[in-house]
């Protein structure tokens, strides 16, 4: 009788493997454009969305160029640190921070002085959600549910 039930049990598993998998939609691969390419979307998604002038184009161009060179200087210093096993100490991280937010402080400053006030609030907006985004993993998102979501049991 038992071998009975291990038999049925491996031919119940062994169906339920053999069954074919449904294709997976395979992703494509990732497109790496250019930093001016990178830079003059960006231009353009925010002359849409703050209606800024050609002047203000133009610097707001600088701008970002200016960021996107320091922010890929840093991503090419943390990859080597990164590939050669290297954790910072905590002087580095604390001067890593600290210069990541001098750099935000002047960046804020730069836009102040180049949008006017709708056009900062509406930056500050986009800004800070971006941000939120950022910190709370964008890509991360919680799971769906069927409506029936679980107490924690006590």
């Amino acid at each position: 009788m038992k071998n009975v039930v291990m038999a049925a049990l491996l031919l119940a598993g062994t169906i339920g493997f053999s069954q074919e998998k449904p294709e997976t939609v395979k992703r494509q691969p990732k497109v790496e454009l250019t930093a001016q390419q990178r830079n003059d979307l960006r231009v353009k998604e925010l002359t849409l969305k703050l209606d800024l002038t050609a002047s203000q184009q133009k610097q707001m161009a600088t701008i970002i160029a200016d960021q996107e060179k320091s922010r890929s200087e840093m991503k090419v210093k943390m990859k080597e640190k990164r590939d050669q096993k290297i954790t910072p100490t905590a002087d580095e991280v604390y001067a890593m921070r600290s210069k990541k937010l001098d750099a935000q402080i002047e960046n804020r400053a730069k836009m102040k002085k180049l949008l006017n006030a709708d056009q900062f609030a509406k930056w500050e907006k986009i800004h800070s959600k971006q941000e939120r985004n950022a910190r709370n993993g964008f890509y991360k998102r919680p799971k769906k549910t069927d409506g029936l979501q679980q107490q924690n049991p006590k």
